[in-house]
């Protein structure tokens, strides 16, 4: 039987129980209804979510909130999946659907700032000190706050010539080219492709190429016995340096560490 997640922190405050999780690859949880709002955010991973007959990927940087008794089924991709959650009792909902509509129905976004403040949010979690409390109500807030302006369920309607864009970036994401080149391939001015492109991705195009340089990279680690070095380059990345810099700063690990836990 496969090994089921792992908690590998909780803190509860205020009416929030916040807990960071860790999912082995390849886990199936079947379909199951959770008593309690929360919303959950991808620190590393992905995931396909079933919500009735509809599948939706989670990746890393994506906030999801769910409302109470939300039943759904989840299946966790080929890496490891670490996610923060967030869970409020029924008083602090209260609170919150007298303010904002983010728990009526399933919302999920993913643009730089719910990045940035995910990534404080997890940090606050992580570091407990006599402020940190304080933190973490005040993140949880503004997460709150900008899911709730940005209202970003990203429909598949994407032009032809936004997936010729996304076609370039994952044959050429390991090489060196401007969004020109991009623009250039879909036929349309750099300007509007990069609007279009962060309308529906949440994120511009050098971070899109960054994720799928990590994405190679992880699989790498993986799958093959290649120097850190070599994977470095074959990726895209100036060098190991460059690569354990960036890795670390997307998975909360090092490459090597990362190998190590994924071989056991």
């Amino acid at each position: 039987m496969r090994t089921m997640k792992h908690i590998l922190r909780k803190r509860e405050i205020a009416g929030l129980a916040f807990s960071e999780s860790l999912y082995p690859p390849k886990l199936k949880q079947p379909r199951h209804t959770h008593a309690l709002a929360s919303f959950s955010f991808v620190l590393a991973g992905s995931y396909v979510e079933t919500c009735g007959t509809q599948e939706h990927t989670r990746q890393a940087s994506t906030v999801v909130f769910h409302p109470p008794q939300e039943s759904h089924a989840v299946e966790y991709q080929a890496q490891p999946v670490r996610i923060l959650s967030v869970q409020m009792d029924s008083k602090r909902l209260s609170y919150v659907r007298n303010r904002s509509f983010v728990f009526d129905s399933r919302v999920s976004g993913r643009t730089e700032a719910i990045d940035w403040l995910g990534r404080r949010l997890y940090r606050e979690f992580c570091h407990e000190d006599r402020v940190s409390a304080l933190a973490l109500e005040g993140l949880v807030l503004e997460i709150l706050a900008e899911a709730s302006r940005a209202n970003t369920v990203v429909k598949d309607t994407a032009p032809r010539w936004l997936r010729q864009a996304e076609d370039f970036l994952h044959d050429n994401f390991s090489n060196s080219f401007s969004c020109d080149d991009v623009a250039t391939s879909a036929g349309v001015h750099p300007v509007h492709l990069a609007r279009v492109f962060r309308r529906k991705h949440g994120c511009t195009i050098g971070e899109y190429v960054r994720r799928l340089r990590l994405d190679f990279v992880t699989k790498e680690l993986v799958t093959t016995r290649a120097r850190l070095g070599e994977i470095a380059i074959a990726a895209g990345f100036a060098d190991q340096s460059h690569l354990t810099k960036t890795f670390k700063a997307r998975f909360g690990l090092t490459p090597s560490d990362y190998r190590r836990l994924r071989r056991g």
